[in-house]
C-alpha cells in the first residue's frame, strides 16, 4: 500500500490533498490537475498578489494555466492548460515572496494548503508535545461535528477523512472510522468501532494500539479505550499518533490505508500483534 505523506517528505506517491510550511527559500513543485478538477491553493490569511509569465485569467493562445483569484482571499484555484504547461508563479504573502513551480499533471495536487510553522525545530526536530495537549486535541475530535457547525474558524490546520477501513481479526473486527490530522502538532486521532462476533469477552491492551503502512509500525501516543469488547457488541476506541517515533515529523495524511494493530492482553490470551487484512 502506498504511503501518502504531506510537506515535500519522501514518499511512495505523492498524494492529491497536502500541507507545506511556509519558506520563502524553497521553490515548492506543484503538479497541477490538466484532465479533470481543479487544483486549489490555500494560504493562511490574505494573499497580496499574483505574478508569473503563462498564467492567466482567460484561456488564451499563450496561456499555460487558468488561473481564478479574487483579491482579498486567501487562496486561488488554478488548472493546466496545455499537457506540457509549465511556470514559475511568485506568490505575495505577508511582505514575502514564495514561488511555486507550476507543471501540469495527470496525477496532480488537488489541494495544497501552506502553513506558517511557528512551533518546528530545529533540524527539523519536533518539538515534544505534552499530554495536556494531546488530550485536547482528542477531544477536538471527538466534538468535531460540533465545531465544522458552530466554530468552524477552530477547526484551521485540521484534515478529516472517513476511510472506513475494515481490519479482521479472530472474534473480532476493528474498524477505522474516522482520522483527523492536526497539522501544527504533527498528530493524528483515529476513531475506531471494535466490533466483538463471539459469546465471550475479549480483552486488548490499549497502550499498545498502533497503525501500520507498508512496513512501518507508528506505536500510540494517547489512548482512550477501555480494553474489553464485551460479547456481541461494538464499542468505540480513540487513540493518537505524533510524529514518526524517532523525534521528527510523520508528516502523514489522513487518508492513508491504515492498518490497525491490536495486542490482545496476556491475563486472557497470549499476547501477540495481531495484524488483519483491511478492505
Amino acid at each position: 500500500m502506498p504511503l501518502v505523506m504531506l510537506g515535500g517528505v519522501l514518499s511512495a506517491h505523492a498524494g492529491s490533498i497536502v500541507q507545506k510550511p511556509l519558506d520563502e527559500y524553497v521553490i515548492y513543485d506543484i503538479p497541477v490537475a490538466e484532465k479533470s478538477g481543479t487544483t486549489t491553493i490555500m494560504f493562511p490569511s490574505e494573499i497580496s498578489g499574483l505574478y508569473a509569465k503563462s498564467v492567466s485569467t482567460q484561456e488564451q493562445e499563450n496561456a499555460g494555466f487558468l488561473i481564478t483569484f479574487t483579491p482579498g482571499n486567501f487562496y486561488f484555484t488554478i488548472r493546466a492548460l496545455k499537457k506540457d504547461a509549465e511556470d514559475h508563479l511568485t506568490v505575495i504573502f505577508n511582505r514575502k515572496a514564495y514561488v511555486l513551480h507550476l507543471t501540469s499533471s495527470g496525477k496532480p495536487f488537488y489541494n495544497v494548503t501552506f502553513y506558517q510553522d511557528d512551533r518546528q525545530g530545529k533540524d527539523g526536530i519536533r518539538p515534544a508535545i505534552v499530554p495536556e495537549r494531546l488530550l485536547s486535541l482528542m477531544d477536538k475530535a471527538k466534538a468535531y461535528p460540533l465545531f465544522t457547525k458552530n466554530h468552524p474558524d477552530a477547526l484551521a490546520g485540521v484534515l478529516h477523512a472517513a476511510p472506513s477501513i475494515a481490519n479482521y481479526y479472530d472474534g473480532f473486527t476493528a474498524r477505522i472510522c474516522e482520522v483527523w490530522r492536526f497539522e501544527q502538532d504533527d498528530t493524528l486521532i483515529f476513531r475506531l468501532e471494535l466490533e466483538n462476533a463471539t459469546d465471550r469477552a475479549i480483552y486488548y491492551k490499549p497502550q499498545d494500539l498502533a497503525v501500520r503502512l507498508d512496513e512501518r509500525i507508528y506505536t500510540q501516543s494517547l489512548a482512550d479505550a477501555s480494553g474489553v469488547m464485551p460479547p456481541k457488541s461494538i464499542t468505540p476506541a480513540f487513540f493518537a499518533i505524533t510524529g514518526n517515533g524517532q523525534g521528527g515529523r510523520n508528516n502523514l495524511a489522513p487518508e492513508n490505508k491504515w492498518n490497525v494493530l491490536v495486542v490482545r492482553a496476556e491475563s486472557q490470551f497470549p499476547t501477540q500483534p495481531l495484524t488483519g487484512d483491511f478492505k
